[in-house]
């Protein structure tokens, strides 16, 4: 990646440094730049299926079959679903799709080193030279999703075609967005027209509380799949055991579930928001029951609450989300002047609690929830029930605070 900087500092006959002569032009470089962003991302998923493939070979199978596989798993961590028929596979583990944007934005900023700044905009919106090196570098990481989809032609896991358009445009979007905002601190690369692009004033104090309240959201979450967990060992060890997948096998089933976590974490934020989830079709969990069914051989899957009712007090824990809410409130307050109209401040407050469960909405989304086709084809929380009940009961936390707030001061 460092050689495709494209110049190299030499000396000239007094001594001065002058830029040498590229060894690749611009345009060729910015391609091949977005083909090695792809196929160094692409090598980090497939360098671990073959090792496993070699250590544990199938009889009679090639080697083509772990390089299809590995080809398919990569384009699913970037939100391709992959299966045929009825069978679809569609689970994002969030930690390894934010790597490959961050892969792929690490990318698209090297590429976008040596594009002038200082140059004519494209439709009073970006430099031309920005916008053309861009441009180039989503083509050359075109090209690699292209190579990795052949690929999977010669593996058993079939690609859904049409679900190509999340790695092919929403990634490289995300990742042209992280680089063109670093890259937005060291130089001025937007165009007038974006001036005209300005948020409400809610919503740009609602910002700060919205990440406040959803660090704190996940990370209660969070902890609580860890600490079930912990108190489920015995029945995940047990799993593991069972599935019997050899160390390496081993080593790459913890870290796909590891990955997995913050999945885990969007389901408990449904499970506290009312909705709860289901793991299965026919195993469904929520803050009153919790309901059997065969579950797939996924050791941390025995953690999920054994079957049966639970005693009210259970019912309760709806009370997070409204407490989170709260604290939103709170940083809201903190976010507008003291003595700014109840109106205001209940805006400020009502705007972060709709952005976090709207990030919660999307992110379940990304993730998605599906492992396989029948009792397999629908697993998790939905989407849409966890942003209207989340956002809901954190509005009711958030307002309450408010309130109160104006109540004091009118004391």
């Amino acid at each position: 990646m460092d050689m495709l900087r494209g110049v190299r500092p030499s000396d000239d006959a007094d001594g001065e440094g002058t830029p040498a002569a590229p060894w690749l032009p611009d345009p060729a470089r910015d391609v091949l730049i977005g083909v090695v962003t792809g196929l160094l991302s692409l090598l980090v998923v497939l360098v671990p299926t073959a090792l496993g493939w070699m250590l544990d070979p199938r009889p009679g199978a090639s080697l083509s079959e772990p390089l299809g596989a590995a080809a398919s798993l990569w384009l699913l961590v970037q939100g391709a679903h992959l299966g045929s028929g009825a069978t679809v596979v569609a689970f994002v583990p969030l930690v390894l799709g934010a790597l490959a944007v961050w892969g792929a934005a690490r990318g698209a900023l090297r590429a976008l080193d040596t594009a002038d700044v200082e140059g004519e905009f494209v439709a009073d919106l970006v430099p031309r030279s920005v916008a053309t090196v861009a441009g180039r570098w989503w083509l050359g990481y075109a090209v690699a999703i292209g190579l990795a989809s052949a690929l999977t032609l010669v593996g058993s896991l079939p690609l859904r075609w049409l679900s190509l358009v999340v790695p092919l445009v929403v990634v490289p979007v995300l990742a042209l967005a992280i680089a063109g905002r670093r890259l937005a601190r060291e130089a001025d690369i937007l165009g007038p027209r974006f001036d005209a692009l300005v948020a409400p004033e809610a919503a740009r104090r609602a910002w700060g509380p919205a990440l406040r309240g959803l660090a704190l959201l996940l990370g209660v979450a969070l902890l609580t799949v860890l600490a079930a967990i912990v108190l489920s060992w015995g029945s995940v060890s047990s799993l593991q055991k069972e599935a019997g997948p050899g160390f390496l096998g081993g080593v790459l089933l913890s870290g796909a579930q590891f990955a997995s976590l913050p999945n885990l974490a969007l389901w408990v934020v449904s499970l506290l928001a009312g909705p709860g989830f289901s793991v299965v079709d026919g195993a469904h969990t929520s803050l009153t029951s919790s309901s059997s069914g065969l579950m797939p051989l996924v050791p941390v899957f025995g953690a999920v609450p054994e079957p049966g009712s639970y005693p009210w007090v259970v019912r309760l824990l709806v009370l997070v989300p409204v407490l989170i809410g709260g604290y939103i409130g709170r940083r809201s307050l903190v976010s507008v002047a003291r003595l700014s109209s109840l109106r205001t401040k209940a805006s400020v407050a009502v705007a972060a609690c709709a952005m976090v469960a709207l990030a919660v909405g999307v992110l379940d989304g990304l993730g998605g929830g599906s492992l396989g086709a029948y009792r397999l084809s629908d697993m998790g929380a939905s989407a849409l029930w966890m942003t209207l009940a989340l956002g809901l009961e954190l509005i009711v936390g958030a307002l309450a605070v408010v309130a109160w707030d104006a109540w004091r001061l009118r004391r």
